[in-house]
């Protein structure tokens, strides 16, 4: 599939999941995501006026914390690839009336903006789904002042997160196919810590620094749990959907086979998680 082709479908998928992000969002945030993003504030030492880039924004969970930690002067544009996600944060921007955040659809691998912009840039969850991450590390180091920094945050490993690792193998398993390889955009794409660190150094990066955070994923049940990532997971659901039901059914009790070993007494589940955290600079020198 072509980088074009590949954003075009990427677009429609996360575009379908928009709505259940934005419900989402409306809640207090728990869990790996809470866990992420308490490290990437802390990580971005924030200041009044500084200029914030958040690339993959989704329903902006970040980019909203971060607008008034910058006031009075300061900005915070928060971006997506998907339209229909920027729809939603422009939305959730106008009611809660912030007047310093705006909302764009940018492609990270190709930012539509001036070098040397901005003295932040955020990216949680994101840049491993990328077809392309290095070239969009690339570009968050192109517009990022000297000394400006880099801060983001992926998954681990597959192993290392069963809440999702659970559902992958189940697929892989009933579909046949192999495992993805090396480069292939996915939720585990940059869960090695080195590797992360490495490309970061490529991207032009300096004083690079990559951690890992565990964390837990909680949910009420198994079918919430299910339901839940099908919701606000749009490749997933449309993966599944496109299967006959037979196949999607054996993928979920697949999954649920994998999975009960998390299951509490009372039927909460409870799963290790793991993140990566990583922060960079882009360098004072030319």
């Amino acid at each position: 599939m072509s980088d074009e082709a590949h954003s075009d479908t990427g677009q429609q998928q996360w575009g379908s999941s928009a709505e259940a992000w934005v419900r989402a969002a409306e809640e207090e945030e728990t869990g790996a995501s809470a866990s992420a993003t308490k490290w990437m504030l802390g990580a971005a030492e924030l200041q009044p006026g500084d200029h914030v880039l958040e690339l993959a924004c989704g329903a902006a969970r970040v980019g909203l914390q971060v607008a008034e930690k910058v006031q009075p002067t300061g900005t915070v544009l928060c971006s997506d690839f998907s339209p229909g996600m920027v729809e939603a944060v422009e939305a959730r921007i106008a009611r809660a009336d912030i007047a310093n955040t705006e909302a764009r659809v940018l492609d990270a691998q190709e930012l539509d903006l001036e070098a040397e912009s901005f003295d932040v840039v955020l990216c949680r969850f994101g840049y491993m789904l990328m077809a392309d991450p290095l070239r969009a590390l690339r570009e968050s180091c192109r517009v990022l002042r000297p000394g400006g920094r880099l801060v983001l945050a992926v998954w681990g490993t597959a192993e290392k997160n069963p809440w999702l690792g659970t559902i992958a193998n189940a697929v892989m398993d009933q579909l046949c196919a192999p495992p993805p390889e090396p480069g292939t955009p996915g939720p585990f794409a940059l869960g090695e810590p080195a590797h992360l660190h490495e490309m970061l150094g490529k991207a032009g990066l300096v004083e690079v620094d990559a951690v890992e955070i565990a964390t837990e994923q909680t949910y009420e049940s198994l079918d919430g749990w299910w339901e839940q990532l099908r919701e606000v997971s749009g490749p997933l659901a449309a993966l599944l959907d496109a299967l006959p039901t037979t196949e999607a059914e054996a993928i979920k009790a697949a999954a649920f086979a994998a999975s009960r070993e998390y299951v509490q007494t009372g039927g909460k589940v409870v799963f290790p998680a793991t993140v990566v955290g990583a922060k960079a600079e882009r360098s004072r020198r030319g």
